[in-house]
């Protein structure tokens, strides 16, 4: 194999030698580090300076250190949120999971208007979620909203679905399975579709039964993307404050943990205990993503 002359290399001007095939692949990156330093890591290192200060609106910051964390970690409220937000977690991924494990392999089955069903399907996933907020918003509203008028057409009382302790949160979780259930759909069903069929042609002569089929051929397969759903759901459902932008507003029971971050910060313009806030929370965040992450990981190297 010939190489350069070492006088053509000397020769070349800086532009030539970073257009190269060895360095042109790094010159490219130069603009996506630039977007990053200046709308992630920047914002990102200016929050965690401001959560060692005391910072309101109304004076410059005041160095405190960890004061703020003390304060935080030892609020019950906050810690009535965490729960809440950790319950809210919890019930909208494995309802999502379950849900739309099952709904996928229905759709896996060949019958007439499945395209259209299946487009049905997707349309939440479509709808903004502020959209989505202000639209059951108005579905729920309880003189004039469609589900109310259907329940007192029942002869049953109108319910307060966005005022009731409890039952708004339930509502709010409710709003968020409906916009997200899609997604699991059809990341199952991809996943499905992508199955070899002589496998399960196989069990079949053998006679093996549907459950004993999806029990042990189907789900398996599926772990690695179980897990991809519940990694990303996860680390969704952290802002879980998007339906309580036209709902609610976090009041009878429904706030989370993103929107106690937005009311500390921009409602009592408490800078310095609203960044110390949205730091805790991107660290429990970063470490339960490194857990799930691990454990996809796993779920990859064992269905190999």
């Amino acid at each position: 194999m010939e190489t350069l002359p070492t006088q053509f290399l000397e020769n070349q001007t800086a532009w030539e030698i970073l257009t190269s095939e060895k360095y042109f692949k790094w010159l490219l990156l130069i603009p996506l580090l630039t977007i990053l330093a200046v709308f992630a890591f920047y914002p990102l290192f200016y929050c965690l300076y401001m959560s060692f200060n005391e910072a309101l609106l109304v004076k410059p910051p005041e160095y405190i250190g960890l004061t703020n964390y003390r304060k935080i970690l030892h609020d019950p409220n906050f810690w009535t949120i965490l729960g809440r937000s950790s319950s809210a977690v919890i019930v909208c991924v494995g309802v999502e999971i379950t849900l739309g494990l099952g709904i996928a392999v229905f759709l896996n089955r060949e019958f007439r208007g499945q395209n259209i069903v299946r487009g049905l399907c997707l349309l939440p996933l479509v709808v903004s979620p502020l959209a989505m907020s202000l639209m059951w918003k108005y579905f729920l509203e309880p003189q004039f909203g469609i589900i109310n008028a259907m329940i007192s057409g029942v002869g049953l009382p109108q319910i307060s679905f966005l005022s009731t302790d409890g039952l708004a949160f339930a509502t709010i979780m409710s709003m968020e399975i409906w916009k997200w259930l899609p997604f699991s759909i059809f990341v199952f069903l991809a996943a499905i579709r992508g199955m070899p069929r002589d496998v399960f042609e196989a069990a079949s002569v053998d006679g093996a039964k549907s459950w004993y089929t999806f029990r042990r051929l189907t789900l398996p397969m599926l772990r690695p993307f179980i897990m991809i759903v519940l990694l990303l759901r996860v680390m969704w459902l952290i802002r879980l404050s998007d339906p309580l932008f036209g709902t609610t507003q976090g009041g009878a029971g429904t706030e989370v943990l993103d929107w106690y971050v937005y009311r500390i910060a921009f409602v009592r313009f408490d800078l310095g205990e609203g960044a110390t806030l949205a730091i805790i929370t991107l660290v429990m965040t970063l470490i339960i993503g490194a857990i799930l992450f691990r454990q996809l990981i796993k779920a990859l190297g064992t269905s190999r």
